[in-house]
């Protein structure tokens, strides 16, 4: 065991040659070396063709995501619509109740069909059509 002393008059010569003394004496770390700078060959290879798949993946994730973004948007604004029309039909149709031009009976069935009309809109908001 070396001390302290004895480590730092060590000179650079004899560092090499304990160095080349035991990958002379060991061969099997030489193919190991040459085994291990070729599977880091292969690792980046595969690395270096991996990469646009990756690429292509994040693509088409963030189209995905645009889309489903905008369908969303697209629903909240045909809910809007939605209310709108139904507000102003029975707006309307309450209205002409109020001044004699149609029959309570016909603005009940009228009520009757809006209120149908948006349990299934909800329903069909909540669960799509085609999951039935």
């Amino acid at each position: 065991m070396y001390t302290k002393g004895a480590k730092r008059s060590m000179s650079e010569s004899d560092k090499s040659k304990t160095e080349l003394q035991k990958t002379e004496t060991s061969p099997e770390r030489s193919s190991s070396q040459t085994n291990g700078e070729s599977f880091t060959d292969i690792i980046n290879t595969i690395a270096d063709r991996i990469d646009p798949v990756i690429k292509i993946i994040i693509t088409f994730a963030e189209r995905s995501l645009k889309e489903n973004e905008s369908e969303a948007r697209f629903r909240v604004n045909m809910a809007w619509i939605a209310v709108v029309v139904i507000f102003v039909i029975v707006g309307v149709a309450g209205a002409l109740t109020y001044f004699g031009k149609i029959d309570g009976s016909t603005f009940g069935f009228l009520l009757g069909l809006i209120v149908g009309y948006m349990l299934t809109f909800i329903r069909d908001s909540i669960k799509k059509p085609s999951e039935e």
